[in-house]
């Protein structure tokens, strides 16, 4: 009921039992009428300066002017929109369902000051967010969203996590948002599922999500490394690639899975993510025994660069077959950064590695390369010499071209 209508009520009935207490209602509700209507006059026909003040004076009259500080959420100027909002806060749990409402106004400016004002209020407003989340109008549900998210409260965890699945896409994505504010790690198998999502602004959040709360996303995230779902696979290898250093011990560990998935995919991580400590191990897995893990080695050690050229070396020269062969790739996609350890074993005991060092250098390219296997040409060993001859022959026609 608005304050003039009360003010009449209360001129026409007996309401209280004593004159005198009457009496003093009566002055209350008129001195409350009088400036009801000088703060909505003052609030539409008011210069910047007499709505600011007029919004600043009412924060402890309380409800009946929730209508019109509403109504101030939309003035032009941030100050009154945001005045009107810290007053709102103070009214606290009754501005909650009109503030809730008001998400119904499409511009971000206004949506921003109701969370705000939401914010204020806090733990009162959690419940009725929360319920808002089911609402038909997909701006209340996402302000409702957005709300819950700065509030950070923890009751509406599950709630998030089932609007991940909202059938408006910016809900979806507000609640990857929201739960990355409130860093809850049950949400991270939702979180995951959603990197499949149709619409990539809603993947982005919830890989940034996933990226944000850390340690509890790893595991989790190298899990979803042998997803059927090739998309979330992807992602999946993205964000353990911006979560960075600290998922390296946990993917190291996971190198000796029994699934060839993850080690595969936990090998593609460490070499993206550059850190040397995980040369050695990765090292181990040049024999692996699936030919997609050994790719996949082939390539991080390339990617780790000139830190994994020795123990390429070592492999190159002492490893069995299938390591030899893995060490040798790896060293061939290095390129030049490699031709001076190549050069090295040219005079090496063994014929067979000085014969592969040649066939590398000759992959290579590198002009560096021409007077030691020149050299060569003249060894002990037929193989040998014809594999400096082709080498050179290769490097000539690199040079030509």
């Amino acid at each position: 009921m608005g304050i003039t209508k009360k003010f009449l009520n209360l001129f026409k009935s007996g309401k209280a039992d004593e004159e005198g207490e009457r009496e003093k209602e009566f002055v209350r509700l008129r001195d409350q009428t009088v400036h009801y209507e000088n703060f909505l006059t003052a609030l539409s026909e008011g210069d910047l300066d007499a709505r600011w003040s007029a919004v600043r004076s009412v924060g402890d009259l309380g409800e009946p002017f929730i209508g019109p500080l509403i109504h101030g959420l939309k003035d032009e100027y941030w100050i009154i929109r945001r005045e009107s909002a810290d007053t709102l806060g103070k009214i606290g749990v009754p501005a909650v369902g009109p503030l809730i409402e008001a998400f119904q106004e499409p511009g971000d400016d206004v949506r921003q000051e109701i969370v705000h004002a939401l914010q204020l209020i806090g733990e009162p407003a959690v419940g009725s967010l929360i319920q808002a989340l089911k609402h038909n109008h997909p701006f209340i549900r996402r302000g409702a969203v957005q709300a819950l998210g700065i509030i950070s409260e923890a009751r509406a965890v599950p709630h998030l996590i089932e609007s991940l699945k909202d059938p408006d896409a910016r809900v979806r994505k507000e609640s990857a948002v929201a739960l990355g504010r409130i860093g809850d790690p049950q949400a991270v198998r939702s979180l995951i599922e959603t990197l499949n999502d149709t619409k990539e602004s809603v993947r982005m959040a919830a890989m940034a999500t996933l990226c944000s709360l850390g340690e509890p996303s790893i595991l989790p995230l190298i899990r979803a490394l042998t997803d059927s779902n090739e998309d979330i696979c992807r992602r999946a290898t993205l964000a353990l690639v911006t979560i960075g250093e600290p998922s390296v011990d946990t993917l190291i560990k996971a190198l000796g899975d029994q699934n060839p998935g993850i080690r595969r995919g936990s090998v593609e991580v460490l070499g993206q993510i550059g850190n040397t400590k995980a040369i050695p191990p990765i090292m181990e897995a040049l024999d692996d025994p699936d030919r997609s893990v050994r790719i996949e080695v082939v390539k991080a050690l390339a990617a780790l660069g000139v830190p994994a050229i020795a123990p390429l070396m070592q492999a190159f020269r002492e490893g069995d077959v299938m390591m030899r062969t893995s060490a040798m790739e790896a060293l061939w996609m290095l390129g030049q950064p490699a031709t001076t350890p190549l050069i090295m074993v040219l005079k090496d005991d063994q014929s067979d590695v000085r014969k592969r060092a040649a066939l590398l250098l000759g992959e290579i390219g590198d002009q560096k390369a021409v007077d030691h296997l020149t050299g060569l040409l003249n060894d002990e060993n037929v193989a040998v010499r014809r594999e400096a001859f082709e080498a050179l022959e290769m490097i000539k026609k690199r040079t030509a071209q």
